[in-house]
């Protein structure tokens, strides 16, 4: 059966297929329009929520100073017996107003949460019909591309428009495909550089510590600040280990990213600093620590740079995926409308045959 009899064939159910998308194209943007409302009332909620239990505690404070007065019997009694009992009477009841002020600000508080409750609810009810109609709307243009793919995909001779199409489809396809990948890779390498930059940040904070445990050892600080000088420093190089580790993840993922220098952490020596451990030592030990924070302080720089320059290649990227995006969209849609002109065609010809076919009926009768 020839392409032309099989767009005929088809012609009705791509008519409803049609339909069917045009009656649910709407739920796409209204689901996103759904979702960004549904965020707000989220938001408002968890707001309403602290709100809510501050007033709590508010209300909680106020009944208790309010019941000091209404039930202390004493305190009556000895406000009345020094001639003050006015004095307590207005007290008692600045303390019951301010209970009744603080519980129907708790009680408007929750009545609006309850409000937004109420709204969320709705708006989720909303939001799961849309879903619906969208699902319905996915489904729908699956079945139109499989049925157009069943009779137009790969070389029509009877339709070499089409056929261009397709390719232009195929062309932007893999532009896009490829603009994503880069992307992906430079974001997930992006991730790599901020967890080592993390990693750094606690090697620089290990290094002051060691800095400042080897200063006190100077002036006789002992085995215990040895100690500490030394988990200090073992610190400092794991955390040292991993900015390399992840620095070295990040390359394989952008060719563009150079690596670190390396960080030499002054570990010392065990046997001179215990067997030999004088003024002397523990001032080159000290001159080694710095140099080593000076050489984490100058590699963090460079981190830093190279978080920037990746994070602004990320942005890039995105930003030609997005735009390789639209054009894979353009190619989708200018593919699909010159097939239903295709189908359209077809169908026209078949009518304008039955037509002189039942004008040339009518003559010969």
């Amino acid at each position: 059966m020839s392409a032309q009899q099989l767009l005929i064939q088809a012609a009705s159910k791509n008519a409803e297929l049609l339909q069917g998308l045009n009656e649910t194209a709407h739920a796409s943007s209204a689901l996103q329009q759904s979702q960004a409302y549904l965020s707000d009332l989220d938001r408002e909620i968890n707001e309403c929520n602290a709100h809510i239990k501050r007033l709590e505690s508010k209300t909680k404070a106020e009944l208790a100073d309010q019941k000091k007065y209404a039930e202390s019997t004493a305190r009556r009694c000895m406000h009345r017996a020094v001639g003050k009992k006015e004095q307590f009477a207005e007290k008692a009841s600045k303390e019951e107003r301010e209970y009744v002020e603080a519980l129907a600000e708790e009680n408007q508080a929750k009545s609006r949460r309850e409000e937004w409750v109420k709204n969320r609810d709705e708006a989720r009810k909303q939001h799961a019909e849309l879903e619906g109609i969208n699902s319905t709307h996915r489904r729908l243009q699956a079945e139109l591309d499989a049925l157009y793919d069943s009779i137009l995909a790969g070389p029509t001779p009877d339709f070499p428009d089409e056929d261009q199409k397709e390719w232009t489809l195929r062309q932007a396809s893999d532009a896009f495909n490829e603009a994503k990948r880069r992307h992906e890779a430079e974001a997930q390498a992006v991730r790599c550089l901020q967890d080592a930059d993390v990693f750094m940040a606690q090697a620089l904070h290990s290094l002051t510590q060691a800095r400042s445990h080897s200063q006190m050892d100077m002036f006789g600080g002992g085995t215990l600040t040895d100690m500490m000088e030394r988990n200090a420093l073992s610190r400092a190089q794991g955390a040292t280990d991993k900015v390399q580790m992840l620095v070295s993840q990040a390359q394989r993922l952008s060719p563009e990213i150079r690596g670190l220098g390396k960080i030499e952490i002054a570990h010392g020596h065990v046997m001179s600093d215990i067997m030999f451990d004088n003024i002397f030592t523990d001032m080159a030990q000290h001159d080694r620590i710095k140099d080593s924070q000076a050489q984490a302080q100058r590699e963090a720089q460079n981190l830093k740079d190279l978080l920037a320059r990746a994070q602004q290649r990320s942005g890039q990227l995105l930003q030609g995926a997005n735009a390789a995006l639209a054009g894979l969209e353009t190619s989708r849609k200018e593919l699909q409308q010159i097939r239903q002109d295709t189908f359209d065609a077809a169908t026209y010809i078949r009518r304008g045959c039955r037509v002189r076919t039942c004008w040339i009926i009518s003559l010969a009768g």
